[in-house]
């Protein structure tokens, strides 16, 4: 089997309401969607994208000229069971392992929706085997004032949400407040977390983690930016309560690191970032052998990147039993899928049925939605 073409779409789809975190806020949902033929008349779709500019400087129009016009000479002509062949040869095109993630994360999860659908299994399969099939799920509540932020949270709780994570980052005085609040609206065996997204340094996260302490918070994501891993193990021989490097895990070379450090207790994955599910495998599997959990993100994807993250979660036995995120209806007006994956009633998410992702884009949603590139 061949990669015979690539068809490249910049999709944007508003979210319902908008999203701020410490670096910065976000009104729409701005996707690429790629489709992958082949010399067998399989396509696979891939899925990748942006919530604001990514670490490495990534935008919807950056993702979008590399896998329009300098990633198809790269893969066309390569089988996409070869899928570490094609990754070696996409990481040969910058000349170094840690570029192009969100890019080469579109390519990779096309090639596991051919693989799937060309031996009639699920991509869990492919990637190992499926060690779980159900899931519940978190939701991260957009920052605002105390008082908003615990109302939403006991409306999360009581639709079923497993947990819930406040960001945080902004004045120190605000965060504790909101967490407090939240605390005080959804009780004190919920389970919460908190989300610096790398805002504070170390002199402002020790004192005020160590306040957020008290309202009883399972784990603190990425407390100081994401380069400063002295940092962060500094926070963590500081405070009682788990760290977690979101920002700072972005290759296999940063968990490596991560651990060396002991900068923290866990990794957050999050396909997109990571640049698909095997770069993403190989990072769990250093993570674990290292003593360190895995959870698992989002960065908000459409029902095909939100498969793609089911599907890795199922495969991974040392996956956290939590996911970060159940469907794209949760936070977007739309999606791409005419039977977008949706969440239970009771607030889990399951593995989709079928072969490759399980999914099938809807050539109108996918005309509707897609916008021309403008420089």
């Amino acid at each position: 089997m061949k990669i015979t073409s690539v068809s490249c779409h910049m999709v944007t789809i508003p979210y319902k309401n908008a999203y701020r975190m410490a670096p910065g806020e976000t009104t729409h949902k701005r996707q690429i969607v790629i489709l992958v033929e082949t010399d067998e008349g399989i396509t696979g779709v891939g899925e990748t994208g942006v919530t604001l500019i990514e670490r490495g400087g990534e935008t919807q129009e950056a993702i979008y000229i590399t896998l329009k016009k300098y990633f198809p000479p790269i893969i066309i002509g390569m089988d996409p069971f070869e899928i570490g062949r094609i990754i070696d040869k996409l990481e040969a095109f910058n000349q170094g392992r840690t570029g192009f993630l969100c890019a080469k994360a579109a390519v990779d999860t096309a090639c596991y929706d051919i693989m799937g659908k060309a031996t009639g299994r699920p991509v869990a399969t492919i990637l190992g085997g499926i060690y779980r099939t159900k899931f519940g799920v978190s939701r991260s509540l957009g920052v605002k004032t105390p008082k908003e932020m615990g109302q939403d949270a006991l409306k999360l709780k009581e639709a079923g949400y497993a947990m819930l994570t406040v960001k945080a980052g902004f004045d120190p005085k605000e965060d504790v407040d909101r967490v407090a609040a939240v605390r005080d609206a959804v009780g004190a065996n919920y389970p919460i977390e908190v989300d610096i997204n790398g805002a504070y340094t170390v002199e402002v996260a020790i004192p005020t983690l160590k306040k957020m302490e008290r309202y009883g918070i399972e784990a603190v994501e990425q407390p100081v930016a994401w380069w400063d891993l002295k940092g962060m193990r500094d926070v963590r021989v500081a405070i009682d309560t788990p760290v977690t490097a979101d920002e700072s895990a972005w290759t296999p070379y940063d968990v490596a690191n991560i651990a060396k450090e002991g900068a923290a207790d866990t990794i957050c994955l999050k396909p997109v970032k990571n640049g698909g599910l095997f770069l993403s495998k190989r990072m769990a599997e250093i993570a674990d052998a290292a003593g360190m959990g895995v959870l698992m993100g989002s960065k908000h994807p459409l029902s095909p990147g939100t498969s793609a993250i089911i599907h890795f979660a199922a495969a991974i036995p040392a996956m956290h039993a939590v996911l970060g995120y159940g469907s794209p209806m949760e936070r977007l007006v739309d999606d791409i899928c005419d039977n977008p994956i949706m969440m239970a009633k009771d607030g889990t998410v399951s593995l989709p049925e079928g072969a490759g992702l399980g999914v099938t884009v809807s050539p109108e949603k996918l005309k509707k939605y897609t916008e021309e590139l403008k420089l």
